[in-house]
């Protein structure tokens, strides 16, 4: 152990002005998928409490309705919020994963190799942690600002306490774990990693994973009386399930996409994309997989105006509930992509020093410059519409059983499903250009690196 605590940081260190670039990624994407968590879990405990301390009719008469459209949100924001944090933990794979091979072959234990990894990803979520903390509270008067149930929060109702202390080592052991599974293939095939060997093709069994995730919920939400008082929480967990699914099958649906793509190429660009998308889907789904998710969240939340149009004649309470509902689904739908703009960005910048090798080879080969951002846009731009408006259309199939065909007689979700996809995809558009700048850099400097 000493060893290896001894060696982390020449490790580190090592990588250079790349390791420090992937080091900052990483610590933001653990602040800001911390810091939202908090946010989240504040707002569900929030309402518990007016739930369980009404004042007046509305907290009263509904407190409970409340709590469970929080738990919705939860449990909608879950996985994106999971998903940016193990993007984190392997942020650098590919760097990483050569050097720790190149340690394997040189007599490195399995195990000295594994715990090389976890110390250094800990260390990053440890920081993330304790500055997401930091994050939160400076949020709270913020999030107060937003009215629920005819009145604001207050930030002593949105704190947490001490439980905000638990994400200091709820974090970096989540972050531990997802870098330790990744490096599996290091340690049982460190020359295949040393040689740059392509993964295994992703099994169409994934797809299994969405139909049974969508066909847990459709029936569910026919026999859902059975569970009586049970319901709710049953029907919290298919919806996660589903959600869950969407992230499994993206990245093989990504891979047959650029599969397809390359068969119909007609330009160097097109191509090129196409390959790198079929070549690593898992790295193209850590981009765009964000979108999908939030596209999910957008396809569910598109069935608010149908709720508003079936409530006919309102009082006062029933408005001032049917106006939270819009304030809370758009205050998730944002968040969802805010979370999608930073995992793409991130693993945008990521991905151009992952490829530092790649590029320096093509820019020696005589490559333009205006090719590899045109490749990288391609890249992106095509799964983005793929993912984003596939997850969407799953959302709404998922729950035509309980809506029926209610949402075709309220245009006003399909039009808010087709605003809400559209700004997201500019946002998340708008964040993978943020690398722009990192990949001119890495073009700048077209030396053949070993690592």
């Amino acid at each position: 152990m000493n060893v290896v605590l001894a060696l982390a940081p020449r490790l580190r260190s090592a990588g250079g002005q790349d390791s420090r670039v992937i080091t900052l990624l990483a610590v933001t994407a653990f602040t800001v998928s911390t810091a939202l968590t908090l946010s989240v879990v504040g707002g569900l405990i929030a309402f518990q409490q007016r739930a369980a301390h009404p004042v007046g009719d509305l907290q009263h008469d509904s407190g409970g309705f409340y709590v469970i459209l929080a738990a919705t949100a939860l449990v909608l924001l879950v996985v994106p919020l999971l998903t940016l944090a193990g993007a984190a933990a392997r942020l650098g794979v590919v760097r990483r994963d050569a050097r720790l091979s190149t340690l394997r072959l040189l007599g490195a234990t399995p195990a000295e190799v594994v715990m090389l990894t976890v110390v250094e990803t800990a260390w990053q979520g440890l920081v993330g942690a304790l500055a997401g903390v930091g994050l939160y509270v400076v949020l709270l008067p913020l999030w107060a600002m937003v009215p629920f149930q005819g009145t604001t929060f207050t930030p002593e109702e949105l704190w947490i306490g001490a439980w905000a202390l638990l994400a200091a080592v709820v974090v970096p052991l989540l972050a531990a774990t997802s870098a330790a599974i990744s490096m599996r293939r290091v340690v049982v095939t460190p020359l295949g990693v040393a040689r740059r060997q392509g993964d295994r093709a992703l099994s169409w069994v994934r797809l299994g994973a969405l139909v049974l995730g969508a066909g847990a919920f459709a029936v569910g939400t026919q026999v859902m009386g059975m569970f009586g008082s049970l319901a709710v929480l049953v029907m919290l967990g298919l919806l996660a399930l589903g959600f869950g699914a969407i992230n499994l099958v993206g990245p093989w649906v990504l891979g047959l996409i650029g599969r397809a793509s390359a068969r119909r190429a007609r330009n160097p660009a097109q191509l090129l994309a196409a390959r790198r998308l079929a070549s690593d889907p898992k790295g193209a789904w850590r981009v765009v997989g964000g979108l999908g998710l939030a596209g999910f969240v957008a396809g569910v939340l598109a069935m608010l105006p149908v709720l508003t149009a079936s409530s006919g004649e309102q009082d006062e309470e029933s408005r001032i509930i049917l106006q939270d509902l819009v304030t809370g689904g758009m205050l998730t739908l944002g968040i969802a992509f805010l979370l999608a703009a930073v995992s793409a960005g991130i693993a945008q910048a990521a991905a151009v020093l992952d490829r530092r090798r790649e590029f320096a080879l093509a820019r020696l080969a005589g490559f333009p410059v205006e090719l590899f951002d045109e490749v990288r846009r391609r890249e992106v731009l095509l799964p983005l519409l793929v993912v984003g408006a596939g997850s969407a259309a799953t959302a709404l199939l998922m729950l035509l059983p309980l809506f029926g065909t209610a949402a075709l007689e309220a245009p006003q979700g399909l039009l808010l499903l087709i605003g809400s996809l559209t700004g997201g995809v500019l946002l998340v558009l708008g964040a993978t250009e943020t690398s722009r700048p990192l990949l001119r850099s890495v073009l700048a400097d077209p030396v053949v690196r070993a690592d």
